[in-house]
C-alpha cells in the first residue's frame, strides 16, 4: 500500500486554507466598491453600507419623472454639495429606473418646499438628498462620507424611499524598514466615495426593478 507523505498532506491543507481565505476576502470586497473602476486617487479600497428605512415598488414609477434637488449640507460641508449632486445626477440619468431626471438648482430645507417645486415642475417624484457627514482624508487620515436620499411622492408627500448610505476608505499602513519608512497609500478621495454611493444607490433601484419584473412575469405564466 502506498504511503502518503504527511508533509504533502500538510501542504495541501495550507493550500485549501489559503484558497478559502482568498474567497472570503473576495466576498467581503463585494460590500464596498472596486476603486480601480472609479476615479481612484490611490490603491486603497472603499467600503460601504446601506440602510433602507422605506421602500416602494419601482415598477409602479418607471414612467415617472423625478425632480432632483441639490444636496443639503451643514455650512461647513456645503462646498461638497455641487460635486455630490453632479455625481448622483449622472448616475441616475445613466442607470436610474425613472423616465426623466430634472435637476432643480434650489436646495430645499423642508419636505413642503420640495413638494411645492416638484408639483410646479410637473414631477411625480421629488428626490431630496442630504449630506450628513464628510471628512476628507489627508496624510494618515481616513475619508468618510455619509448621505441620505429620500424620494417623495409629490402628490401625497409620502416617503417612497428613504435610504442612508455610508462609505469610507482607510489609508494604508506605513512600512518601517529601520533605515527608512515607506508611507502608506492615502485613503481614496471624497469624489471616489461619492461615485461608490451613487453606483450602489442606482444599482439598488435597478436591481429591485429587475426582481419585480421577474416576479410579475412568473405570476403570468
Amino acid at each position: 500500500m502506498e504511503r502518503r507523505d504527511p508533509g504533502r498532506r500538510g501542504n495541501h491543507s495550507i493550500l485549501r486554507i489559503g484558497a478559502a481565505v482568498f474567497l472570503l476576502a473576495a466576498a467581503c470586497c463585494l460590500g464596498g466598491c472596486i476603486a480601480t473602476q472609479l476615479k481612484a486617487t490611490s490603491n486603497r479600497p472603499v467600503e460601504a453600507n446601506m440602510e433602507v428605512f422605506a421602500r416602494a415598488s419601482v415598477l409602479q414609477h418607471t414612467m415617472d419623472s423625478a425632480c432632483l434637488f441639490r444636496f443639503s449640507a451643514p455650512p461647513e460641508m456645503a462646498a461638497a454639495s455641487p460635486m455630490l449632486t453632479s455625481v448622483f445626477q449622472t448616475r441616475l440619468e445613466q442607470r436610474g429606473p425613472f423616465a426623466q431626471i430634472r435637476l432643480v438648482s434650489a436646495t430645499v430645507d423642508s419636505d413642503g418646499v420640495a413638494l411645492w417645486y416638484a408639483r410646479k415642475e410637473g414631477c411625480p417624484l421629488a428626490i431630496v438628498p442630504s449630506l450628513l457627514y464628510m471628512i476628507q482624508g489627508a496624510g494618515g487620515l481616513p475619508t468618510k462620507l455619509v448621505v441620505r436620499i429620500r424620494i417623495l411622492d409629490a402628490a401625497t408627500g409620502q416617503a417612497l424611499w428613504d435610504i442612508k448610505q455610508t462609505a469610507w476608505s482607510e489609508p494604508g499602513p506605513d512600512i518601517d524598514l529601520t533605515w527608512n519608512t515607506i508611507v502608506g497609500a492615502p485613503a481614496q478621495g471624497d469624489h471616489v466615495l461619492a461615485e461608490c454611493l451613487a453606483d450602489r444607490f442606482t444599482g439598488y433601484l435597478t436591481q429591485s426593478l429587475a426582481q419585480e419584473r421577474k416576479r410579475e412575469a412568473e405570476s403570468q405564466q
